[in-house]
């Protein structure tokens, strides 16, 4: 690994069925519809940028790709910069600080930050597709990994409604299934997501629904989130922040959630926290804290994709 990173040699018998599993994950990857929403997402929000360039080798310029352009981007993203964190899990940290000084050290006096992503909103995107569902994210500017908003957004999505409903009868599903049930005759799902980079975030919904019901699952789902300025109620946010921390234990239980969450936050914020800090700063959100997240967000300006039968979407105007 620190050979690739510091002089990598990329020799053409090792590029070219390189070059071919790269072209067979990207057609994995975007059958997947929700991979396409978020690489549309992510185009139209930092258009121009870094943030907005495709996570996948596509055919029309794989071609493109020689061993000249990635010694290119590995003298441009693997030396003197700051994109780089070593994580060592189930390791002596003093053990893994000595490995990186001695195979890792022509790698240190990084830039001292990293290139903002600027978010362009006012855009919006939809792709026709096979069968009679649809998929859509209506997304504003989030937060950065390893910050205190992100942290207080991920207290909104679980405000707001955080995954599939649990419940199949009764009455406590979240605000965004309980606010658009009325309005479908039809399977549908709706909920929050948060997205956090290393120095900015995308934060909205993601619904599904069959192609007709589509319009009134998203005008449902936004006016939810348009409602959350005003605050809620002590017990809705306590609930909240205990499932976020349950969210956070659980990442961090595994290896490969602890491994992830730790080199991102590394980037991000410089150093990264540990269990008992992340919790002790989700106690100290307060009503106040959600208010002026969901003030923020609502003036965010957005964009919107959809994919499927897109027919019957909306125009971003009319959901304001």
């Amino acid at each position: 690994m620190t050979q690739n990173l510091i002089c990598p040699e990329f020799f053409n018998h090792e590029l070219h069925p390189a070059r071919a599993d790269a072209l067979r994950q990207t057609g994995v990857a975007l059958s997947d519809p929700i991979n396409v929403l978020l690489e549309e997402a992510n185009r139209l929000a930092y258009r121009g940028t870094g943030l907005g360039r495709s996570l996948y080798c596509k055919a029309g310029n794989a071609g493109a790709i020689d061993r000249d352009v990635l010694l290119d981007f590995a003298a441009e993203n693997f030396k003197d910069s700051n994109n780089i964190a070593v994580v060592g899990v189930g390791l002596d940290p003093e053990h893994v600080s000595n490995l990186a000084d001695e195979y890792l050290w022509s790698l240190e006096g990084g830039s001292a930050t990293a290139p903002t992503g600027k978010w362009t909103g006012h855009q919006e995107s939809h792709i026709d597709g096979a069968g009679s569902g649809a998929l859509a994210m209506c997304l504003v500017e989030g937060a950065a990994a390893g910050s205190h908003d992100a942290l207080v957004l991920g207290v909104l999505r679980h405000l707001a409604g955080s995954g599939v409903a649990s419940t199949k009868w009764g009455g406590s599903h979240s605000k965004l299934v309980a606010a658009a049930a009325p309005y479908t005759q039809n399977p549908f799902s709706t909920q929050c997501v948060n997205i956090n980079n290393v120095n900015s975030g995308m934060f909205g919904i993601r619904v599904s629904a069959a192609g007709e019901e589509i319009g009134d699952v998203l005008k449902a789902s936004v006016g939810v989130m348009a409602g959350l300025n005003t605050g809620v109620s002590d017990e809705a946010l306590n609930a909240a922040k205990n499932k976020l921390k349950l969210e956070i234990l659980s990442t961090y239980e595994s290896n490969v959630g602890l491994r992830a969450a730790t080199g991102l936050e590394s980037i991000a914020a410089g150093s990264p926290s540990s269990t008992a800090q992340l919790l002790g700063a989700i106690d100290t959100i307060t009503n106040d804290d959600v208010k002026e997240a969901a003030k923020r967000m609502n003036n965010s300006p957005p964009i919107l994709v959809s994919y499927g039968n897109v027919e019957h979407m909306p125009l971003q105007r009319e959901l304001q």
